[in-house]
């Protein structure tokens, strides 16, 4: 059974929704250079890169929304978990196969390498995101026995 203390998991929520706020804005702004960015890690077929480019940011923008207000909150949590866990298996596979370039993880906010400082952002965001997801199914089970 996991238990956060509230403010340790109110810290933790805003910091990880922040960060996905702040990233999400600018490539919403600029689908085509988050396009680009997505097309360096050359991972994705071309044909799906514009639907990704348009379509992710605002889903990075709904979870964060949903993990602040608390509606749809585990929801929330489930998508900016598993959205950190594939950003950072796309920056680990750059880095294995040598690619030098930027991650797009801030859209044009930020210039920023694929590279192991955002490794590591993109792992604790996953674990944040996934342990306040596992305290919240644990604190809805409890409340369920109780009642």
């Amino acid at each position: 059974m996991v238990r956060i203390p509230t403010p340790i998991a109110w810290l933790l929520r805003l910091a990880l929704a922040a960060i996905y706020l702040i990233a999400a804005v600018p490539k919403i702004l600029d689908p085509w250079g988050f396009a680009l960015a997505i097309r360096n890690f050359r991972i994705f077929p071309l044909e799906i890169i514009p639907p990704l480019a348009l379509w992710l940011p605002p889903f990075e923008l709904l979870g964060a929304i949903a993990v602040v207000t608390g509606v749809a909150y585990r929801g929330g949590l489930a998508a900016l978990g598993l959205l950190s866990a594939g950003f950072a298996a796309g920056i680990v596979s750059a880095m294995v196969r040598g690619l030098d370039i930027d991650c797009g993880c801030f859209g044009s906010l930020a210039k920023s390498s694929a590279n192991l400082p955002h490794l590591l952002m993109n792992l604790v965001t996953a674990a944040a995101a996934f342990i306040l997801l596992a305290s919240a199914a644990s604190t809805r089970g409890r409340r369920r026995l109780l009642h």
